[in-house]
């Protein structure tokens, strides 16, 4: 290849000196020829849109200048397996069928010899032996290798021309001049990485690394985000009295209430009659010692039955109080001012409940803490007095700084499904105006987010610690 230019140029040369057309004849018109079909694939290979129509191009088009029966283009992944992307003659490859994954099995063997140079030839039978049955009659068995190599040396293809006749040197060095136009038309194709098109120093790099390493240790505390609610500062609980119906809610949800007040009232339908019934039975038994009484003086029998008769009026007359007591009951009051927290009135009215059954709370609604449920999956170690950022949902521009008052050592159950860590956070506020504002602002049953600072931890250990959770989980260790 190297000769062709110096012939023509001699030639040429020649003409011109006799004032003629340079047209070289013979052997250098053939080189010529040659030379011109040269830089038109290479021309041809430049204008090309991708590479699959450089791989195409590549095994249909180099007929003429390299003498070939069949060829392939051979691509390679990662870890050197091969897959024969584009043969000679054909739209679509099926890489199922014999020939093909035989070919495929010879190009990983040929690109293992290809450690030292990336141009072979030889005969296919030979590097495939006898386990591949499909070359046995393939009539194409002298073959020309060459392989198409990245940047940075890593092979990423290659070009396998097969004929019936053995290769010489001089088709080589032809394979070799178009193998290396394909393989850089391909490479001129490829998207190049921001690393490939910024070139940065190696010092740099190894700046940039040991700055993000010490980065990583760079002491930060832990945080977690859970939700949180604007709950009240021990609320007073209004339980049930006794056993019974609610009949009517006096009050409305979150509506303030005074001492005395009355909250809600019971069914007395059978309250009342179980006093009534109580009364008549002590008037009975009122008007039946009296007889016996009277009757004493002259009966001996009846002043047997006196002690008897003074029993039974006895336990009349308890169990008309304790009716009387209960239908005292009938109406709950408010037993200290604040406001009534319960979820609905419609709810409350006829709902059977139980003795001690807490039906709603009186709070002060100037006394407000923050109830943070925090997940497990998100747990940090929490100490008494750490710091806590509240933005709620009504007013997410402004934070609100709180301290950690308890956290539960014990994860409970949540609506959802979900176990977490109850955690009461109270506000931190040391300015009277500024108390009074945000009083105003926290209403009980606001929700949002709490940020809950922990331990102070490595930046490594804060951005990675849930995966090394996940694969202490997996690995077990």
């Amino acid at each position: 290849m190297s000769a062709w230019p110096e012939e023509v140029r001699e030639a040429a040369g020649r003409k011109a000196r006799n004032g003629e057309e340079a047209r070289p004849t013979g052997a250098a018109d053939a080189r010529l020829e040659k030379l011109a079909a040269l830089l038109e694939v290479e021309g041809a290979l430049r204008k090309l849109p991708d590479r699959r129509a450089v791989e195409i191009f590549a095994v249909n088009e180099l007929r003429r200048l390299l003498s070939y029966s069949q060829a392939a283009f051979v691509s390679f992944d990662a870890h050197g397996r091969a897959k024969i992307s584009a043969f000679s003659g054909l739209a679509q490859v099926d890489r199922q069928a014999p020939l093909v994954r035989a070919l495929q099995t010879v190009s990983e063997q040929l690109l293992q010899r290809c450690n030292e140079q990336d141009t072979l030839r030889g005969n296919l039978r030979e590097v495939a032996g006898a386990s591949l049955a499909a070359l046995s009659e393939w009539p194409f068995e002298h073959y020309l290798w060459h392989v198409l190599r990245e940047r940075d040396g890593r092979p990423f293809g290659a070009l396998l021309f097969m004929r019936t006749k053995p290769w010489r040197e001089a088709d080589e060095v032809i394979g070799v001049r178009l193998s290396e136009a394909v393989g850089q038309s391909i490479r001129a194709l490829a998207p190049r990485s921001v690393f490939e098109r910024i070139r940065v120093p190696k010092r740099a790099l190894w700046i940039v690394a040991l700055a993000l390493l010490a980065l990583l240790l760079v002491p930060v505390s832990m945080t977690a985000i859970a939700p949180v609610e604007v709950v009240a500062d021990d609320p007073f609980p209004v339980t049930a009295p006794m056993d019974g119906v609610i009949a009517q809610v006096a009050v409305d949800p979150n509506t303030p209430v005074k001492p005395g007040q009355v909250l809600f009232r019971y069914d007395d339908t059978a309250l009342k009659a179980d006093a009534d019934v109580a009364a008549r039975r002590e008037a009975v038994a009122l008007a039946k010692l009296a007889t016996l009484r009277k009757a004493a003086f002259a009966d001996p029998q009846a002043r047997q039955r006196l002690a008897e008769a003074e029993t039974e009026l006895a336990l009349a007359r308890v169990e008309r109080e304790h009716a009387e007591q209960l239908l005292s009951r009938v109406e709950v009051k408010a037993s200290k001012e604040g406001i009534a927290i319960f979820a609905d009135k419609a709810r409350l009215i006829g709902k059977p409940v139980k003795t001690g059954e807490r039906v709603m709370e009186i709070a002060d609604p100037a006394q407000v803490v923050f109830r943070i449920d925090l997940p497990v999956s998100d747990a940090i170690a929490i100490r008494e007095g750490g710091e806590v950022k509240v933005f709620l949902d009504a007013d997410p521009l402004h934070a609100i700084d709180a301290r950690v008052r308890w956290a539960s050592f014990h994860a409970e159950e949540i609506p959802g499904g979900l176990l977490a860590f109850r955690i009461i956070a109270e506000p931190v506020v040391d300015d009277g105006d500024v108390r009074q504002e945000l009083r105003q602002r926290l209403r009980i049953g606001f929700r949002g987010s709490a940020q809950v600072y922990g331990e102070t931890v490595p930046l490594g250990f804060y951005l990675f610690r849930r995966p090394i959770a996940a694969a202490r989980q997996f690995l077990g260790w």
